[in-house]
C-alpha cells in the first residue's frame, strides 16, 4: 500500500459520497491493479484489487483528479 502511495505517477480519484469527499490512488502491486481510499484527514479507509477497476471506478461514481505528482504541485501551488 505504501508502494502505491508513494509513487508519484500513480492516479488520484475522487468520490464524494453525500458531501463527504474519499480520495482513491490507483497503482499496481506485482500483476494486481490496487485501489488505495483515503478518507478525512487522509486516513485510509481500505485498499483492495478490484476485479475490474475501471468498472468499479465508474459504478461508484469516481472523478480522475490527477497523477499524484500533478496533486501535489497544485497543493504546494495553492499554499503559496
Amino acid at each position: 500500500i505504501a508502494d502505491i502511495v508513494k509513487n508519484d505517477r500513480n492516479m488520484v480519484y475522487l468520490y464524494d459520497f453525500e458531501g463527504i469527499h474519499y480520495y482513491g490512488v490507483r497503482g499496481f502491486v506485482g500483476n494486481a491493479e490496487w485501489l488505495v481510499i483515503f478518507g478525512a484527514g487522509g486516513v485510509m479507509e481500505t485498499a483492495f484489487p478490484p476485479m475490474d477497476i475501471d468498472d468499479y471506478l465508474y459504478r461508484r461514481g469516481f472523478v480522475w483528479v490527477g497523477i499524484i505528482e500533478e496533486v501535489l504541485k497544485w497543493t504546494r501551488e495553492a499554499m503559496n
